[in-house]
């Protein structure tokens, strides 16, 4: 509810903006792009507001009025699988053919995660690369995933 109650305010504060004509840069995954209007906001993983002379030492002349900086989900997926995929060529074999993890299950020191919600994403996004013993890709056919990342951590209290 929080989460909605803060998307709610940056969508009121990009209208507030848009309509004095002194809009911000829009950037989502790392790539400007004109509009933020059609993000669900259960995509969103993570957003930041940069004032004006921050946007303008990243992004020059176009963040001069700003810029808002969205991570979605999937944006911060990749970040994850760049971690997990030097531990199974299983893995990166799949994602390479699909292109993404939308249909993999995840379990963390024998804890399953919860299709991509906040906090699964989260707990795989702080997965530290020099704490994993090993990462195993099953197929599993009982399941409706395609198959199931177990990551084995070397202190198994992550």
């Amino acid at each position: 509810m929080r989460v909605l109650a803060v998307i709610f305010c940056l969508f009121l504060s990009v209208n507030a903006l848009a309509q004095t004509g002194n809009e911000p840069l829009y950037v989502v995954d790392g790539k400007i792009v004109p509009s933020i209007k059609d993000l669900k906001p259960h995509d969103i993983y993570e957003t930041a507001l940069l004032s004006d002379s921050t946007a303008m030492n990243i992004y020059g002349k176009q963040g001069a009025n700003g810029a808002m900086v969205v991570t979605t989900m999937k944006g911060q997926a990749v970040i994850y699988e760049k971690k997990l995929i030097p531990f199974s060529e299983k893995y990166k074999n799949y994602l390479d053919k699909k292109g993404n993890d939308d249909n993999l299950s995840y379990v963390i020191n024998n804890t399953m995660l919860i299709a991509r919600t906040k906090h699964s994403v989260e707990e795989l996004s702080e997965l530290d690369p020099a704490n994993i013993k090993k990462v195993e890709f099953k197929t599993v056919r009982q399941f409706k995933t395609d198959a199931t990342v177990v990551i084995t951590t070397n202190n198994d209290d992550q």
